[in-house]
């Protein structure tokens, strides 16, 4: 795997402090708290993906999706975490959540080997045995994972993804491919015997482009168990009731116009371009205040594609914030927008973490080709205050934060790394 080198952490936190300033403007002081960079972790496997933690904050697991396993990390001293070893899945794991008893880690594993016919299944594992305990059927090709804080149901979306090599509609990688996905819901009710998994259809939402492919993507559920769910490709996000297993409500992304993008590779970041182009949304957040963050990476249109940034949603599709350029303006400021895929969906605002900690909701939206996270004090969703552009490895994937530690976590994709970051 072609890997690029890490940046010094501390050569580049203070050009993060230099893009809160250059967000907030020149008579505005560096906010009170930041956070602080901690250590990275090089993984014992190939890669880092998708990251969950032990409730007391002090194991974190992630997935490893080249050598078909779980890795745990000791962060009992986060900085100087050590490698707790990893846990065969039997296939490609994409994501992972820790129960709450803090007894077993659910892995969504791929076991996928033709497209038009997707596999994948749920892996229990017991974490204080190192070992898969029992292994439940999705149906289909699964991508993300979560558990509400009943801990009641886990929601996976099962995607189906599409084949990008091949033409549907003259587009390469087109929609519709079948079979479609759909969400996977499990009732984690009783002992791990008895858990069954259920499937609630995706199909015929409004506002999804190709209504009859929908291709869930990712998935968060709140503390009523109401899962919200991307479907990237079709621009639009569903809300599932775990508990009734239906649908309550779906809607369209909708479309970014802006006239301060950068959409040429030129080796000149100069955002005077214009952009108008559907969101696409990858990630999705509830907020503490029951409205919806989503990271617009953008994915199926042709260029340009994405919002290249990210939005605040009330539960009917109303936008209540949107970043526009500013987000990619901080990157600059930062020295981390890559202008090279100004032409391609830009910094590909991938991940998204909302959380609390020390009576701050903050809100973190991870730039995957810039290598950094941006950092919000979102007390307000519609007027989010950026706080810094933390550097972190190559192409983060996970954002995790663990409030009861005060810590923030990456796991990056293409190197291979953790960054950890304390709130100071």
């Amino acid at each position: 795997m072609l890997r690029r080198p890490l940046r010094p952490v501390s050569a580049v936190l203070s050009l993060g402090t230099l893009a809160v300033l250059a967000a907030a403007g020149p008579a505005t002081a560096a906010p009170a708290r930041t956070f602080a960079p901690l250590s990275t972790v090089e993984v014992g496997g190939e890669v880092a993906e998708i990251l969950s933690a032990t409730p007391d904050g002090r194991t974190v697991v992630y997935t490893d999706s080249e050598l078909g396993r779980i890795g745990l990390v000791d962060l009992s001293r986060p900085a100087a975490p050590r490698d707790l070893g990893s846990i065969d899945v039997g296939g490609s794991p994409t994501s992972v959540t820790v129960l709450s008893n803090a007894r077993y880690a659910l892995v969504a594993v791929d076991t996928t080997t033709d497209l038009t016919r997707p596999s994948g299944h749920l892996a229990v594992v017991d974490l204080p045995r190192r070992a898969v305990v029992r292994t439940i059927d999705l149906g289909g090709q699964p991508d993300s994972i979560d558990v509400g804080p009943s801990g009641v149901f886990a929601a996976i979306a099962i995607e189906n993804q599409r084949d990008e090599d091949i033409e549907v509609g003259d587009v390469e990688g087109g929609l519709p491919q079948l079979p479609a996905g759909f969400l996977s819901v499990v009732d984690l009710r009783g002992p791990v015997s008895a858990w069954t998994a259920a499937r609630v259809e995706l199909t015929g939402l409004p506002g999804a482009v190709f209504a009859e492919d929908p291709e869930p993507e990712f998935v968060d559920v709140d503390g009523r168990d109401i899962a919200a769910v991307t479907l990237q490709e079709n621009n639009a996000v569903a809300l599932v009731d775990l508990a009734r297993q239906r649908v309550v409500g779906s809607f369209s992304a909708g479309t970014v116009t802006r006239t301060d993008a950068d959409l040429v590779d030129d080796d000149v970041i100069a955002f005077d371009d214009t952009l108008v182009a559907p969101r696409e949304p990858d990630a999705v957040q509830w907020t503490l205040r029951g409205n919806l963050v989503t990271a617009d990476e953008g994915d199926l249109a042709q260029e340009p594609a994405g919002g290249r940034g990210w939005t605040v949603f009330d539960q009917t599709g109303t936008v209540l914030y949107s970043s526009g350029g500013s987000a990619e303006q901080a990157l600059a400021a930062a020295g981390a927008y890559p202008d090279g895929r100004s032409d391609d969906k830009g910094a590909e605002f991938e991940g998204a973490e909302v959380a609390r900690m020390r009576g701050v909701d903050y809100t973190f939206i991870g730039s995957e080709r810039g290598d950094a996270v941006l950092v919000y004090d979102t007390d307000r969703d519609a007027a989010p205050e950026l706080l810094q552009v933390l550097p972190v490895g190559d192409a983060p994937e996970g954002l995790l934060a663990i409030p009861s530690r005060g810590l923030f976590v990456t796991s990056n994709e293409d190197d291979g790394t953790l960054s950890v970051f304390g709130l100071r």
